[in-house]
């Protein structure tokens, strides 16, 4: 006889350290109490499994239809594993209130109180969030030395896109034509305003969108990390922006091509310098 799915359940509590989902499921890393201890070298915060969260019957449930996950950082949470004993597969069932100092709070998660909560607006109206700010947001998410090696490697992780580093470069040599891969570049074309890494121009709903993104996921639209993020979620799944033609493409003049005809659609006349530079880059970041 088959043993019944649930006859090995297995209970936790744990503490919620991490909320921004790269899917936007509203799922949450948890650091459990008795499986992962305290010491990171033992496992990262970036191996823990991200958990599930288990709304109301009253939500929709599917096609992104119900009210947001709403648990936050340090949070005390009790759940199950789905799986049972491998323990791989854990989901969250609710919330158990607890108090924490403002100095673990930052500690642990880098998320700030109320008094240096970063201001982000949509249509005007100020949206206050417990949100790290640009700088802390890039130094906890993000690694390298300056803002090419850090994009560069952020697009092979798996949150990414885990892509080869030759579609890594083809990005960034874009990038790089567009800001100098700055998060805080203004467009210098008088009354366009285009903004960002990326140039999202602000007479079309990505700009928009960009700060939609960061103040659904609790980030600084200002970050190098938040703008990365959206990047990679607009690419994925936007169809006409090209990811397909892209992920075929087999070498970095190719990819950065599709990119910048694609997703950025600058006027004619600056490929060879884009697919330059991302040459420039993979040689770089290849040899290091």
């Amino acid at each position: 006889m088959r043993s019944f799915y649930g006859d090995n359940t297995r209970w936790f509590v744990g503490k919620v350290i991490d909320i921004i989902d790269p899917l936007e499921l509203g799922r949450v890393k948890v650091r459990i109490f008795g499986i992962h201890g305290d010491n990171l070298d033992d496992i990262d915060n970036y191996d823990l499994p991200w958990a599930q969260v288990m709304t109301p019957s009253t939500e929709g449930g599917s096609s992104g239809i119900g009210a947001n996950v709403g648990i936050k950082p340090m949070a005390q949470v009790f759940g199950m594993f789905l799986d049972g004993k491998n323990s791989q597969m854990p989901i969250i069932l609710g919330s158990i209130p607890k108090y924490e100092s403002v100095d673990d709070l930052k500690k642990e998660t880098g998320y700030t109180t109320q008094s240096s909560q970063h201001a982000d607006e949509i249509n005007g109206a100020p949206n206050m969030k417990n949100k790290l700010v640009a700088s802390e947001v890039d130094k906890v998410k993000l690694q390298g030395k300056d803002n090419i090696e850090k994009a560069y490697k952020y697009f092979l992780s798996p949150e990414g896109g885990s892509m080869e580093p030759f579609q890594a470069a083809a990005i960034i040599g874009n990038l790089y034509h567009e800001s100098r891969v700055d998060p805080t570049a203004i467009s210098g074309v008088p009354g366009e305003g285009s903004y960002g890494i990326a140039q999202w121009n602000p007479a079309t709903d990505r700009y928009k969108k960009l700060h939609d993104f960061c103040t659904r996921n609790n980030l600084s639209s200002d970050s190098l990390y938040g703008q990365l993020s959206y990047l990679k979620h607009e690419f994925y799944s936007v169809r006409y922006l090209g990811l397909s033609q892209f992920l075929d493409a087999e070498n970095v003049d190719d990819a950065c091509e599709i990119f910048e005809k694609k997703y950025e659609r600058p006027q004619p006349g600056s490929t060879k310098a884009r697919q330059q530079k991302a040459r420039e880059v993979l040689k770089k970041m290849t040899e290091t």
